[in-house]
C-alpha cells in the first residue's frame, strides 16, 4: 500500500467514524426529544383528568356515576381512621381528622377521661364502620350518614355489642385534605358510659 493509499484509507476511516458519531448524536437527540414529548403529554393528560374530576357535580341520586371517586375514597378513609384512632387511644391523630374549629368545640379532657376509663376497666372498644351513605358531595364539602356497630370486649374475653350508631358527618376539604367539620352522634340504644359535654 502506497503512502497516498494509506492516507486515503485513514481519511475515509475518519470520515466514516465522524458520520457514525453524528448518527449516534442524532439518534440520542431524537430519543431525548421523544421522551420529553411523552412526559409532557402524560403531564397534560393528568391535568385534564384532575380538572375533569374537580368539575364533576354529583346529583345526590344513588347510582349517579358523576362523582369524584378519589374524594369519595378519601372521605371513607377519614371515617375508617376515625374508628381506628379512637379505638387505639390515639387522640393526637384522632383530633387531626377534624378542622381546627371542630376541635375547639370538643373536649380533649373528656375524651382522655373516657379512654382512661376503658383502659382501667379492661375494656376494648371497637367501632365497626359499615354503610357510608353520601347525601351531598362536591369538590370541597360533603355530608354523609355513617352506620356503625359499637362493641366492647372486657379483659380480652367477653364480647358485647353496645349499640348501633348513625353518625351525621359534615366534611370540608382543607388544603386538599378532607376534614370533619361537624358530627352528630345518633345512638340507637343507651351507652354503658354517658357522654360528658364540654
Amino acid at each position: 500500500m502506497t503512502n497516498a493509499q494509506t492516507k486515503a484509507t485513514i481519511h475515509t476511516s475518519g470520515v466514516v467514524n465522524n458520520l457514525k458519531m453524528k448518527l449516534i448524536l442524532i439518534k440520542f437527540i431524537v430519543l431525548i426529544s421523544t421522551l420529553s414529548l411523552l412526559n409532557s403529554c402524560d403531564s397534560n393528560l393528568k391535568k385534564v383528568h384532575q380538572k375533569q374530576e374537580a368539575e364533576k357535580i354529583w346529583s345526590g341520586i344513588p347510582g349517579d356515576p358523576n362523582i369524584s371517586v378519589s374524594d369519595r375514597l378519601a372521605i371513607k378513609d377519614v371515617m375508617n381512621a376515625y374508628a381506628f384512632y379512637w379505638d387505639n387511644s390515639d387522640l393526637e391523630n384522632f383530633f387531626g381528622l377534624f378542622t381546627v374549629e371542630a376541635v375547639n368545640n370538643m373536649s380533649r379532657e373528656s375524651a382522655s377521661e373516657r379512654l382512661d376509663y376503658f383502659k382501667s376497666n379492661g375494656l376494648q372498644r371497637r367501632h365497626l364502620m359499615a354503610n357510608t351513605h353520601f347525601l351531598e358531595q362536591n369538590d370541597s364539602t360533603a355530608y354523609i350518614k355513617q352506620y356503625t356497630l359499637l362493641t366492647s370486649t372486657k379483659n380480652e374475653k367477653e364480647l358485647n355489642p353496645i349499640s348501633t350508631i348513625v353518625y351525621d358527618v359534615w366534611l370540608i376539604k382543607v388544603d386538599g385534605i378532607w376534614k370533619i367539620s361537624k358530627r352528630k352522634i345518633n345512638l340507637d340504644g343507651e351507652l354503658d358510659m354517658l357522654f360528658k359535654s364540654k
